[in-house]
């Protein structure tokens, strides 16, 4: 397989002396294919589905594995005897591990492959989630979900690559708003699980060892399912061609897109598929004769890591680039950022008992009482020594409710997307949620303020699949994975300033606080206008 120079434009063409296995061989006067055009000739088949289905389950095993533990802590404060401090440290644990990991896993997915690196990263994350369920302390816990945070980067990022090189550029954003809807169901499956597991209230002790079993444990087990799932169903997919066309593996790629096919078309042969050269994207070389051989030792890994991060701060990916991750960074700091506090201030507002009061006012109230409450119950703690590691079930109703709304708030984007296209989707969703939070300011009606504050959370939080979507087809095959990685990165960063932002100044001033985050998103809505369709 190499890379003709002679015809106009450069094609991708199987070399007459190297017949491969499947029995193609090039004919010189064929047509040559863009890989959009290949795409449409592969159809959505049996192993589409399974790409598609896979992919979802990888995504849910993210969400499990960074936002389950917020379900978790509460139950395991009294084993692990957690301050409110460690409970702190423990939910933004996970996040540090993914922003300091984030760099190199771009890297690796985009020389090593997408499929060995998500399988590798799924394998190492289900290890030290469960051995992170067999903690005995607290600074075992907290090494343990680092790790999780370190190895659940690859998967975070890369699986938005993965799926969008089956497809062909027009529809990728919106196969990955369809396959985010498994965003909404971790929600609903952990806060679901969560509810039914930690309802038992059965211990036991393993002889020898400090630890006893606990419905909690239990608990770590099963939001790790899906990501076991997920590693093992991508060792029966194939890699993305797009991948291996961007590598100078073409024959690799020939003989994906050729399984693809004829396991789509189950009556098919080998000499139906039509396919025998390939137009590069633009912008895309023929790298087989650049990647050096037999090259080791740690200055050509960063010679080779610095080669696969700087185009994406050359011209024409650094605007788009630039935007993406401010974008990023602002939609991660109103869902994640503000979303963590979102059992807490709900469960403030509906304790305050406050008719007619806007959110600030209620919450002030509700500070105030709990104030002295905290004081009276610290004190009945400290002289009957008892730990409370019970959790009230209007928690899992609120995330139950919330992962609700977000399921079938993607299956909504998923119908406007085709009407509005996806930058416009964007920019209409972040200035709805902009005018959601503003207008918390004003509104005293219990119901309206709930919807108002869910709207808020939601319609920022849906954006940034679409987002990752739209990522995918704006930068070439061989620095996609990085820009998704690095645009992620900045979204993390973004959730740790934005919940350490309300820790910060919500209690002295709910209203700027307010302010803040939806000014934020109404920015980031006129930036996203900037982006190309």
């Amino acid at each position: 397989m190499r890379a003709e120079v002679n015809r106009s434009p450069p094609v991708f063409t199987i070399e007459g002396s190297k017949v491969p296995a499947n029995g193609l061989v090039a004919d010189p006067e064929s047509k040559s294919y863009t890989f959009d055009e290949v795409i449409d000739i592969i159809g959505f088949g049996r192993t589409t589905w399974h790409i598609f289905i896979a992919s979802s389950v990888i995504m849910m095993a993210v969400l499990n594995e960074t936002m389950g533990i917020s379900i978790v802590i509460p139950a395991a404060q009294c084993d692990l005897q957690l301050s409110a401090t460690d409970k702190g440290l423990l939910t933004g644990v996970s996040f540090a591990g993914i922003i300091v990991s984030s760099h190199f896993w771009g890297y690796i997915a985009d020389t090593k492959g997408r499929r060995r690196t998500l399988i590798v990263s799924l394998l190492l994350t289900a290890v030290c989630a469960l051995v992170s369920g067999l903690s005995v302390n607290y600074g075992m816990m907290v090494v343990m979900r680092f790790l999780v945070g370190v190895f659940i980067s690859a998967p975070s990022a890369t699986i938005f690559a993965y799926l969008g090189e089956f497809f062909k550029t027009a529809s990728r954003t919106l196969v990955i708003t369809y396959a985010s809807v498994a965003v909404g169901l971790s929600a609903v499956f952990t806060a679901t699980t969560g509810w039914y597991v930690l309802s038992f209230t059965w211990s036991l002790a393993i002889p020898g060892t400090e630890l006893v079993l606990k419905p909690w444990r239990v608990l770590f087990f099963v939001y790790t399912l899906p990501t076991l799932i997920g590693a093992c169903w991508l060792m029966m997919l194939p890699e993305s061609p797009k991948f291996y066309l961007s590598r100078g593996r073409e024959s690799e790629a020939f003989a994906v897109l050729l399984r693809l096919y004829l396991e789509n078309h189950p009556h098919a042969t080998v000499e139906d598929f039509p396919v025998k050269h390939i137009t590069p994207e633009p912008g895309q070389k023929d790298r087989s004769s650049t990647i050096p051989k037999g090259s080791s030792g740690w200055r050509h890994v960063a010679s080779s890591v610095w080669n696969q991060t700087v185009p994406l701060f050359q011209r024409p990916n650094l605007v788009n680039f630039t935007i993406c991750c401010v974008v990023q960074f602002g939609l991660f700091v109103v869902s994640a950022g503000m979303g963590l506090w979102f059992p807490d201030i709900i469960n403030r507002l509906t304790a305050s008992n406050v008719l007619d009061a806007t959110v600030c006012e209620a919450l002030d109230v509700s500070m105030q009482t709990d104030f002295a409450v905290d004081e009276l119950e610290e004190t009945i703690q400290i002289v009957q020594g008892v730990c409370v590691d019970t959790i009230n079930e209007r928690v899992f109703m609120y995330a139950i409710t919330l992962g609700g709304l977000y399921t079938v708030l993607y299956l909504a984007m998923s119908v406007l997307m085709r009407l509005l296209g996806r930058k416009c989707l964007v920019a209409f969703n972040l200035f709805f949620s902009g005018i959601a939070g503003l207008a918390l300011q004003f509104v005293d009606h219990p119901y309206v303020t709930m919807a108002l504050f869910c709207s808020f959370l939601v319609f920022a939080g849906t954006s940034i699949s679409i987002l990752n979507g739209a990522t995918v087809s704006f930068f070439p095959t061989n620095v996609r994975a990085m820009a998704v990685c690095l645009s992620l990165m900045m979204g993390r960063l973004g959730s740790v300033f934005g919940s350490n932002l309300v820790g910060l100044i919500m209690e002295d001033n709910c209203t700027l606080t307010f302010n803040l985050f939806a000014c934020g998103s109404i920015i980031c809505a006129i930036l996203t206008l900037m982006l190309p369709s």
